[in-house]
């Protein structure tokens, strides 16, 4: 047996201690530890799959015997609902979405500007597993019972929690390489509550029979058996061992299941026809660049400053900056002149080509990021519109397949980032009823809105099964139903504290009614659009931004890199176009720009006139010349 065999038979055996887990870490030797392990359940309990009536897999009791769970908890995927989370740079949100009271509001627990708390509008661990589990990591919301003093809990959430049990973050959904691994699994296991058996399933391991979300509020997980474990008897040995093909890269197919994008320009049979990043093309993988260590704080190419600057000290202590900057693009293309390591100055790594830029003023790496030239769709006149994994829910199968249009997701957006440079964004435009104090807008939960307001917003007549995109708003509705909040809320307001205001954010614009009762809108910071930066699919040099010296792409008059038009999406007058310029997103004066495109009109021009004057130069100092050199001729002649 080999030795890396018999390490992993050992660790079985010998738990690993607090924060230095026997499995963490790198001796050197680059071979694959092969995992013939003994599974666990969530009672910490040998897993027999012969058994009447076994469990299902718990991660925690199973991969914390040689890893440090809960270092792997502090991660950028896991971390999230903690109350001390990193804020890191803006990313993509998480979006509660609601046709039937035209809601769509974008949330994370990360303080990023622009979204929503979860507790912001009441939705608790339990309500937020059930809006978006199918792509969730596991972890974090998954295991955040609700205590007993914790008033703000639903009571049904006390009686839910032991029936469902916690959805624990599934190591096997990054680093198991066999084939049977299927996500899909998990969100259909999700979607029925079954949290506790949602790894079980989607490692192939196991079949489950029976639904927590149909069993009756007083079951008895202990002593009642209506949901049926099944294990694959063959995946066991004699020492009931079953082997895991695990890796410690894991493959990019396992990240597409939460990271892929659809670009609806080339959707269903035409699927065919889009490029992949051509990072993949070239046979790389996603890990290769998104690294990390135990910790799990995978690196994400972003060396600048962070959004929120209060938690860069953190952030800074999180990473080793040096080492990361060396797996950004600047860092892998043309070196890091701050790295420990002679290979990370260099640059070049993995066969990355060391560009040259060649003829283009150093002032663009100054206002552009890498991504502006080289990442997402090629701009063209109008932002297309595209769908994620994680918020359109994309990859799963069979009968819980769902086909989401909300919220539209508009690309590319050109932005300047919190770094100053311009970036390709995606980005979404908010829209939810809400309250106004201070100035400060906070919307309201979409159950209290279909409460207050389901007769007038048509909640009741509309099946949000079939209704699968905006439902029409018209300003009468919105009169309507900003009075109604008004009414509700503000006879509940305390005395001698301000009165909240009804409001409605859509289009960009802040709805609210006047003191006789007239629907105006204003512009305000809650309505202002979320967007966040990407860096994928990466096309190749040739298909860039400026390739082959075209200036053209950017500094014409109709460039749409900075003339393009933005959509706004909205449920008011949803069939109408409305649009804003791009100017506006990357904080540029379009009269200095169109000014400055002008100037291109006459460059051919000056270049004729400037060669043109080169060759009369040229022309006049040969005249001269020759007029010297017979005069040096003649002088010659005469001294003979």
């Amino acid at each position: 047996m080999s030795l890396m065999l018999l390490t992993c038979f050992i660790t079985q055996v010998r738990p690993a201690e607090k924060g230095k887990g026997l499995g963490d870490g790198h001796d050197g030797n680059r071979t694959s530890i092969s995992h013939v392990i003994t599974l666990y359940d969530e009672k910490d309990v040998e897993i027999k799959p012969t058994v009447s009536q076994p469990r299902p897999i718990s991660m925690r009791n199973t991969c914390g015997k040689c890893h440090d769970y809960d270092a792997m908890a502090s991660g950028w995927h896991f971390h999230s609902g903690s109350t001390n989370a990193l804020s890191g740079r803006v990313g993509e949100p998480w979006v509660l979405t609601d046709t039937r009271i035209r809601t769509q509001i974008p949330i994370s627990n990360r303080g990023w500007k622009g979204t929503y708390k979860p507790n912001d509008i009441n939705l608790s661990a339990w309500k937020f597993l059930k809006q978006f589990s199918s792509h969730f990591p596991g972890g974090n919301y998954g295991e955040m019972e609700p205590s007993d003093d914790d008033d703000s809990a639903d009571p049904e959430e006390f009686l839910r929690w032991p029936i469902s049990g916690k959805y624990e973050i599934n190591c096997l959904a990054c680093h198991h390489a066999d084939r049977k691994q299927n996500q899909s699994d998990a969100a259909l296991q999700a979607a029925r509550e079954n949290y506790r058996w949602a790894a079980t399933v989607a490692s192939g391991l196991a079949t489950v029979k029976g639904t927590a979300s149909e069993l009756d509020d007083f079951y008895d997980p202990e002593t009642e058996y209506e949901i049926v474990t099944s294990y694959d008897k063959s995946r066991f040995d004699a020492n009931n061992k079953v082997f895991l093909d695990i890796v410690r890269k894991p493959p990019s197919n396992r990240c597409y299941y939460c990271h892929s994008t659809q670009d609806l320009q080339t959707p269903g049979k035409d699927e065919w026809i889009h490029n992949e990043d051509v990072h993949l093309a070239s046979g790389m993988s996603c890990a290769d660049c998104h690294r990390n260590g135990v910790d799990h704080m995978i690196s994400r190419g972003d060396i600048g400053p962070m959004e929120n600057p209060h938690d860069s000290s953190a952030y800074l202590q999180a990473f080793d900056v040096k080492k990361v900057a060396s797996y950004s693009c600047r860092g892998c293309h043309m070196g890091n002149p701050n790295a420990v390591n002679l290979s990370d100055k260099m640059g070049g790594h993995l066969g990355a080509p060391i560009p040259e830029h060649k003829g283009i003023p150093p002032i663009h790496f100054e206002k552009l990021s890498c991504t502006a030239c080289h990442s997402g769709r090629l701009p063209g006149d109008k932002t297309s519109r595209v769908r994620t994994a994680r918020i359109h829910k994309l990859g799963l199968h069979g009968r819980h397949a769902m086909n989401k249009q909300l919220p539209h997701v508009v690309t590319p957006v050109f932005a300047a980032t919190a770094n100053g440079k311009i970036a390709p964004h995606n980005m979404i435009w908010p829209s939810f009823w809400g309250l106004k104090t201070n100035d400060v807008v906070k919307p309201l939960p979409p159950d209290l809105v279909r409460e207050i307001a389901s007769d007038e917003l048509g909640v009741e007549t509309d099946n949000p099964e079939r209704v699968n995109d905006w439902i029409e708003l018209s300003k009468e509705q919105i009169g309507k139903v900003l009075k109604l909040i008004d009414d509700e809320y503000k006879s509940d307001s305390d005395e001698g504290e301000p009165e909240p205001e009804a409001v409605y954010v859509a289009a960009g614009s802040l709805f609210s009614l006047t003191d006789k009762g007239v629907v105006i809108s204003a512009t305000h910071k809650a309505a202002e659009p979320y967007k966040w930066p990407i860096a994928h699919d990466v096309r190749p040099a040739s298909q860039s931004l400026g390739s082959n010296g075209n200036c053209a792409d950017c500094h014409s008059q109709d460039s749409p890199f900075i003339f393009g038009s933005v959509e706004v999406d909205t449920p008011i007058n949803p069939g109408e176009e409305q649009t804003v310029d791009m100017t506006e997103f990357g904080g540029l004066d379009p009269l200095y720009y169109q000014s400055f495109a002008f100037t291109f009109l006459f460059r051919p021009w000056m270049k004729v006139v400037v060669i043109f004057a080169c060759v009369l130069i040229g022309l006049v100092l040969l005249l001269f010349a020759l007029k010297g050199m017979d005069r040096i001729i003649k002088m010659a002649g005469k001294n003979k």
